[in-house]
């Protein structure tokens, strides 16, 4: 996907918060926090964040939650994450229908978020 400078400038931060919800930790509390409140500065409505976690974020991220052992537990390189973003391609018809099912590996944490985000 193309993103200008001025894009790219309000998402980068975004999505460098929202690829806390796929390192092989548990969120605490204050990371939540963190988190939401970089939704918060981000300007984005709650249901912009949400299409940009489900098909910016995830679908770059989320094989991080199937490596065994372990995946990045300690944050993603900002750099390599970013590049990923912006050069993925877009998911098919078969793979966001997966994504859709896999969205429950990460739901709870983000429904912690958003009630995080809601209280700002």
């Amino acid at each position: 996907m193309k993103y200008d400078a001025n894009t790219l400038a309000k998402r980068k931060p975004l999505w460098i918060a929202l690829s806390d919800l796929f390192l092989d930790t548990e969120l605490q509390d204050s990371s939540l926090k963190r988190i939401a409140k970089t939704m918060k500065n981000s300007n984005y409505s709650l249901d912009e964040m949400t299409l940009i976690l489900q098909s910016e974020v995830f679908p770059v991220c989320i094989g991080n939650l199937h490596v065994i052992p372990g995946g990045v537990w300690t944050g993603f390189d900002e750099d390599e994450l970013v590049e990923a973003i912006i050069s993925a391609k877009p998911p098919n018809r078969f793979k966001r229908w997966l994504n859709r099912r896999r969205f429950s590996m990460i739901e709870d944490d983000w429904n912690r978020i958003v009630k995080h985000y809601e209280a700002l």
